[in-house]
């Protein structure tokens, strides 16, 4: 008899590549837009000044790629006094926007139902970053957050590298009161690539740090709130400034670079889909 401990080849899903990101265009190039839209500004636009959080920047094209492979969202410091566009940038807390980035979606142009998905990301170092890799609820613009749910794959605190958070916000337990572990990684998510993934079924979301499998979420966990991810999400990646979460950012940061190398996502035992929009 060959009895297959857990974690053997025996037990992993059998995954099927469905859609992926390599970001392998020249140095310079915009993220394609048949995938991706900018957010953009300070969230007053949205109705959510300050992205619902307090966060510094405002957000603009600011991300391409490298050249050698991946795409690179940047955060910088304004300098109002020697830039009229950026002295123009009123933001919410009064006076110019003190920091520009990106803010990538795919909402209305790829949608996901389940499956693995997955990033090879380098974060932002620095005091007061906040890289972050998530999905939104589609159903977002009839069924406001958080009832639309919210999956956190990835989020980082600059003055936290070891720190991989993995959180859902829904119904009952949204902004702080999300429900999430936080992950001490081996090593600082800004010294080097490493693999951020879900493995996401109906009623249960895995979450993996560099193929580690760190926390399972199920819907039984969340009763008796409901479990609001049984539907269609699409992807976000930015790179936030400052703001609750994150807190005050380092005076003596004038840039930082959240980087990707690829986004993937497969199906498991034949169960997910991307979907086109």
């Amino acid at each position: 008899m060959n009895d297959l401990a857990p974690g053997s080849d025996y037990l992993k899903p059998r995954l099927e590549l469905l859609w992926s990101l390599e970001f392998d265009g020249p140095h310079g190039q915009a993220p394609d837009s048949s995938v991706f839209n900018h957010d953009s500004g300070d969230g007053v636009a949205a109705g959510i000044p300050g992205w619902g959080n307090s966060e510094r920047e405002w957000y603009l094209d600011a991300a391409h790629t490298d050249g050698r492979g991946n795409l690179v969202i940047s955060a910088d410091r304004t300098d109002p006094a020697n830039d009229p566009i950026a002295a123009e940038r009123e933001a919410y807390y009064g006076g110019p926007a003190e920091w520009t980035s990106a803010k990538l979606t795919t909402l209305d142009k790829l949608h996901f139902s389940y499956g693995r998905i997955e990033a090879r990301i380098k974060a932002a170092s620095g005091s007061g970053t906040w890289p972050a890799f998530w999905m939104l609820g589609t159903d977002i613009r009839t069924v406001p957050w958080p009832q639309c749910g919210e999956i956190d794959i990835f989020e980082g605190r600059g003055d936290r590298q070891h720190a991989v958070y993995g959180t859902l916000h829904g119904p009952g337990y949204s902004g702080e009161t999300g429900r999430g572990l936080i992950f001490e990684a081996p090593v600082p998510n800004d010294e080097g690539f490493h693999t951020y993934g879900i493995d996401w079924l109906p009623g249960e979301i895995k979450w993996y740090y560099d193929g580690h499998l760190f926390q399972t979420l199920s819907k039984n966990d969340l009763s008796p709130n409901e479990w609001v991810f049984d539907h269609d999400f699409y992807l976000i990646l930015n790179l936030a400034m400052g703001g609750h979460f994150t807190g005050p950012i380092d005076p003596s940061l004038n840039h930082a670079e959240y980087t990707v190398d690829y986004i993937r996502h497969y199906s498991l035992d034949g169960v997910g889909e991307s979907k086109p929009q």
